[in-house]
């Protein structure tokens, strides 16, 4: 039969070809009875010629049909003209997902939306008893309104469970009633890629079915790739029967813990292993996304007063060598503002962040949810300085304030200031505050005071190298000025955090850490920093918590807008078992700096000394999505893993992290660990012998090989 424009199927009118495949033609067409476009599906030849496949199709259709969930693509009618059979549903615009997938990974918030929806209408789907068998990206529709919609049915089947159970819920233990089913027992039905092990023996099925192939697409969702690939259908079958796919982060480190551990379970080669229904995959992913929804709402508070984000001005130097210098400016005229009442002022990490993801000033409004943005260039030239500065609306873009200074490189400090008394003064309708803002002078010597940027620069990067270069900084500045206190406070935090991430032995650090910190306090005993350095080398050095929370305590009473304090003060409160408190100092410091990478690990290290792996992989999450390659959120990620014994998603993980951070000591140690508690002995002596042999050239503390020894012996880690 020739299919053209014009062309009827009962009271339906032919339009256009939407699609063909394998399964059937496509056609937009339109129903003058109800005045509204349909859709209209032509059954493939084969099918309409067998009488008995004629009257299995239309029974199934009649279940399909009692489906009623938003996203399910509705089936209206079913029909027959000239020997041809065709379906009429519900008429679609925007784009299949397996098109959309061709583009990227979703983001996670989308997947989650997307998931939750699919698993709300597989749920209904299932409780009727109906299964779909053939789910994949190019059965799952997302429209132009932002929904996504299941379609065909054409390989579903329908089921009744004896014995009480539900659809939903079906067990091993469960008795199936088939209904006769589109093809004979014992034949593989669906697309190979997405397809269950049961499915691709060709063995019975139930619900775990269609719930290993969501777990196929959310993969895919999560990726951009297929868990299972293969240029042929045996090597396709062959992998979703004897092997395991990458972990997803391995493709994606943005996807978070949570959902990576959903993917894991819904891939499980053994169906008593995954989820047992629908219902249940639903009830997990909406509280993933609870919980995400939870962790924004930390740094999305609305705020109604003055508020301002002030960016790392742009380096515009011919040698492109003020990048340190920029971001001090940035960071001096953020101190100057935030002593102002009533002006909510966003942290510097944040700032800075927004930028690297090359955020457009309303874009950095929203996240941020501020009123107004400051954005500079510094042009240097022999001792000159060129120093632009301009105040806009972030809702509109448009200009408050502008100005152009040309100094020398000596009056840094009286440009830093002018800047933030402008600022003060164009807000000054909405701010409740007669003050006046000051930058802080710790120093005459420009020099010791750019000497001291750039260690705080490096200092913040937190790896080996960028401590090793802040060092050369911070001593430098105290050569330049030695009564210079902040570099005191500099160089100790440096030492301190060698000592803690053990890249040079504790012994060797610790005196001068301390004889640091109390010479800043000789030089200002009223400078916060200088309070913190002492209270961390106390804390972590010294074990002297008493001592430690009394440093904190002072030093956010001068300064208690310090999120790196917060967050020091949290993991002393989880250690000393008050994990109230402690979550309630790991919020404060996330709602003072809420894109910080560095906050964010501090407070899942503060959840996971305080028992609660949960939250603590939540604030991990973040952490991830906020810097892939941060070392110590993968450290401690390997510890959550193997708390909970995913000993096969910590390896992935962990061997990732070590490939990219260069064979970091610590993280070889979190890995060799995983492995010894993964069952994986060999593998975890050869990382025995890596850090050993490497030991004869470098520091290795000794901790990182205890670490993998004592996870070799037949007990299980105890938080």
């Amino acid at each position: 039969m020739t299919i053209t424009a014009g062309t009827r199927f009962g009271p339906y009118e032919i339009v256009s070809l939407i699609a063909s495949g394998g399964m059937g033609e496509v056609y937009r067409a339109f129903d003058p009875r109800l005045h509204r476009t349909i859709a209209i599906k032509l059954l493939p030849s084969r099918m309409c010629a067998d009488p008995e496949a004629k009257q299995r199709f239309e029974r199934e259709a009649h279940a399909i049909s009692s489906l009623n969930h938003p996203n399910i693509c509705h089936l209206y009618d079913v029909g027959e003209q000239n020997g041809v059979n065709y379906l009429v549903m519900e008429y679609l615009e925007g784009e299949t997902l397996a098109q959309r997938v061709q583009k990227g990974p979703l983001s996670v918030n989308d997947i989650l939306t997307t998931a939750i929806a699919l698993a709300g209408a597989l749920d209904v789907a299932h409780t009727a008893g109906v299964i779909h068998r053939d789910f994949k990206p190019a059965n799952l529709f997302l429209t132009h309104r932002n929904e996504v919609k299941i379609l065909d049915f054409g390989l579903a089947k329908s089921i009744t469970i004896i014995g009480g159970q539900t659809a939903s819920g079906a067990s091993d233990d469960a008795t199936l009633s088939i209904a006769p089913e589109l093809t004979s027992a014992g034949t593989a039905l669906g697309t190979i890629a997405y397809m269950s092990p049961e499915q691709a023996r060709g063995g019975k099925v139930d619900v775990r079915t269609d719930l290993f192939s969501f777990g196929v697409v959310l993969y895919e969702m999560t990726t951009g790739r297929k868990p299972f690939p293969g240029p042929t259908a045996a090597v396709l079958f062959d992998a979703i029967l004897n092997r395991q796919p990458l972990a997803p982060s391995l493709s994606n480190a943005a996807v978070p813990l949570s959902l990576e551990r959903v993917i894991t379970r819904l891939l499980a080669k053994d169906r008593s292993k995954r989820f047992q229904s629908a219902r249940e995959l639903l009830d997990d992913l909406r509280r993933i996304h609870v919980e995400r929804q939870t962790n924004e709402q930390l740094h999305t508070v609305s705020h109604d007063g003055a508020s301002i984000a002030v960016l790392p001005f742009e380096d515009l130097s011919p040698d492109r060598s003020q990048q340190p210098f920029c971001e001090g400016m940035a960071a001096e005229i953020i101190n100057a503002l935030g002593a102002i009442e009533g002006l909510r002022v966003i942290s510097r990490t944040s700032a800075i962040r927004c930028c690297e993801k090359g955020m457009d000033i309303g874009e950095i409004g929203q996240h941020l949810n501020v009123h107004t943005v400051l954005e500079g260039t510094v042009r240097k030239s022999g001792l000159r300085l060129r120093v632009t500065a301009q105040l806009i609306k972030s809702y509109d873009g448009s200009q408050i304030w502008s100005e152009r200074y040309d100094r020398s490189e000596g009056d840094v400090f009286d440009i830093q200031e002018e800047i933030a008394n402008a600022i003060v003064k164009n807000l000054k309708l909405r701010l409740m505050s007669s003050q006046s803002p000051t930058v802080r002078r710790s120093t005459d010597n420009v020099e010791a005071y750019k000497l001291y940027l750039k260690g705080r620069y490096y200092w913040e990067r937190r790896n080996r190298a960028a401590l090793q270069n802040a060092v050369i900084y911070f001593e430098q500045a105290i050569s330049a000025d030695p009564n210079y206190a902040l570099p005191h406070t500099g160089l100790a935090d440096c030492l301190l955090m060698m000592g803690v991430y053990s890249i040079k032995p504790t012994r060797e650090i610790h005196g001068k850490a301390v004889r640091l910190a109390m010479r800043a306090l000789e030089l200002d005993p009223k400078l916060a920093e200088a309070h913190a350095s002492l209270g961390a080398v106390k804390q972590f050095l010294e074990w002297d918590w008493t001592r430690a929370g009394e440093c904190y305590t002072r030093a956010l009473e001068l300064d208690p807008r310090l999120p790196y304090v917060r967050v020091w003060r949290a993991s002393l409160l989880a250690v000393t078992r008050q994990p109230q408190e402690a979550e309630a100092e790991s919020i404060s410091a996330m709602k003072l700096d809420p894109d910080s990478c560095v906050v964010a690990y501090v407070a899942a290290i503060t959840h996971y000394w305080a028992r609660d792996p949960d939250r603590a992989a939540d604030f991990l999450e973040r952490a991830l999505e906020l810097e892939p390659n941060a070392i110590f959120a993968h450290w401690v990620r390997a510890f959550i893993f193997s708390v909970k014994g995913l000993h096969e998603e910590g390896i992935s993980a962990t061997m990732r992290a070590v490939l990219v951070a260069n064979h970091t000591p610590m993280l070889v140690s979190a890995l060799g660990a995983m492995y010894a508690r993964g069952g994986r002995q060999a593998d975890a002596e050869e990382l025995i012998k890596e850090l050993k042999n490497r030991g004869e050239r470098e520091y290795i503390a000794p901790q990182y090989i205890a670490e993998i020894y004592l996870a070799t012996r037949p007990h299980t880690r105890s938080m």
